[in-house]
């Protein structure tokens, strides 16, 4: 019993091993987040880079560019046929915070810097992506615009497919306007010199719903207007399943 408080003891007033201080776990990046772009990199970047290449390697039309709010938040959804169409359709927008929904996909890749230096956020196709609703529905309460492919993905036939419901649905509980954008001919950019791309800009649209809540048929309306929009403005051999 001596020896065990002896022990003891000795091992009290033993100087104690100092515990070396928990490392502080380093915080995980949020996609849902979008990147804020410096400004004088973003407008390098269109300046010196976006805007000569497209305008030297393309022979590039615009049409109702004035229709494009000089303020205030809004949603731009355009048709999409190739990645070209992210930098085509808002390198002549003269406002700087634009922020994208990408596919879920792009944030997986290599080229995930692009994605998030361009200010996307992610969605995941096929289900109902809460936090990206909710992503998008901040970044217009914030004042910014929202960039937004209806389709969901590019068109591999070149005509518009069924549009999935997030942008409508975004549109009608934000209450901001809708600007839709029809582009054709940017499938052969960067393929073809010279190719034409034309891009079209159409009257901002405000969209409501009938009653005091958003319905499910508010929202189909409501994408179904757009949709039908984007596809009067396209030439006829683009319209897909809205060419009726």
């Amino acid at each position: 019993m001596k020896q065990e408080q002896e022990s003891s003891a000795a091992s009290d007033s033993a100087p104690q091993e100092k515990l070396a201080p928990a490392r502080s776990a380093k915080p995980a990046k949020n996609d849902y987040e979008p990147y804020v772009t410096p400004p004088i990199l973003y407008e390098m970047v269109r300046w010196l880079l976006a805007l000569p290449i497209f305008h030297l390697t393309t022979h590039l039309r615009l049409r109702g560019l004035y229709n494009v709010p000089t303020s205030g938040a809004f949603i731009v959804a355009s048709n999409h046929l190739s990645w070209t169409d992210i930098p085509l359709i808002v390198m002549h927008i003269r406002r700087r915070k634009v922020v994208y929904m990408a596919k879920e996909e792009y944030f997986k890749g290599k080229l995930r810097w692009l994605v998030r230096i361009l200010g996307s956020f992610p969605v995941k196709r096929g289900e109902a992506d809460r936090q990206a609703l909710r992503t998008g529905e901040e970044q217009l309460k914030k004042g910014n615009i929202l960039v937004m492919f209806p389709e969901g993905t590019r068109s591999r036939t070149q005509t518009l497919a069924q549009a999935h419901a997030g942008m409508g649905l975004i549109a009608l509980r934000t209450g901001v306007p809708v600007v839709p954008v029809a582009i054709w001919g940017s499938e052969k950019a960067l393929k073809k010199f010279g190719a034409p791309i034309t891009i079209s800009y159409g009257q901002p649209i405000i969209l409501k719903p009938k009653g005091k809540k958003i319905t499910r048929e508010d929202i189909d309306a409501a994408t179904e207007t757009v949709m039908r929009k984007i596809a009067e403005m396209l030439p006829a051999e683009y319209r897909g399943v809205y060419g009726e």
